[in-house]
């Protein structure tokens, strides 16, 4: 393929997450992660690897390939061709909008929580996905309940994010589970969160593989 024996150009300034895909099997198992490589005119997806292995790639066959950029779709792809750092991707759908909200990647940390009643409770994560977050913490939420829940894992430091309480399982000891979506999020924190589960799950795959 033609594309990978040119030299490059000089890529245009980017913002970090621009360009960025994460790379995933049919059975959504994170595989790599890739910057999106220019190729005018192609109906194929060129992909130069940050991280994760061509011969995984080439062994999954089709790929789910989900870009950092929520404007553009996730797609359901076929390995074409590849080079040792870079993979050619054939389009073969478009996935729902979903596929990227329900990134779910099991993570603990500490936190808070601030009721909308008032007060503070301190929570420990059990998952966290562009969408929401699960937890374990010992407050009185209800199924409904609007709060904010800092989350302390993006690169620009702690984010507070609105949440809407969707279910919750109450233990009679010990911290009860919590589930929640994330609402009237801004691009700005949207972004920032897809880059912290985006790195999260990166993490994951790579402590997998040793």
């Amino acid at each position: 393929m033609a594309l990978f024996g040119k030299r490059p150009e000089k890529p245009p300034e980017r913002r970090p997450g621009d360009g960025i895909y994460m790379l995933m099997d049919s059975a959504s198992h994170t595989l790599a992660r890739g910057r999106r490589m220019a190729a005018p005119g192609s109906k194929n997806l060129y992909i130069s690897l940050i991280e994760g292995r061509v011969q995984t790639l080439v062994a999954a066959g089709v790929l789910q390939v989900v870009p950092q950029d929520k404007s553009l779709p996730p797609l359901m792809t076929r390995v074409v061709d590849f080079r040792e750092n870079a993979v050619a991707l054939q389009p073969m759908r478009e996935l729902g909008s979903d596929v990227r909200r329900n990134f779910r990647v099991p993570v603990v940390f500490d936190s808070f929580l601030y009721p909308r009643s008032g007060g503070r409770a301190a929570l420990r994560s059990v998952d966290l996905s562009c969408g929401g977050a699960a937890f374990r913490a010992n407050c009185s939420l209800a199924v409904g309940d609007v709060f904010e829940l800092v989350v302390p894992l993006t690169s620009e430091g702690p984010l507070l994010l609105n949440a809407k309480l969707l279910r919750v399982h109450l233990e009679p000891t010990g911290p009860s589970f919590f589930a929640c979506k994330f609402v009237d999020m801004i691009n700005d924190e949207e972004a920032l969160l897809r880059e912290a589960v985006f790195a999260i799950q990166i993490s994951s795959a790579r402590a997998r593989t040793r």
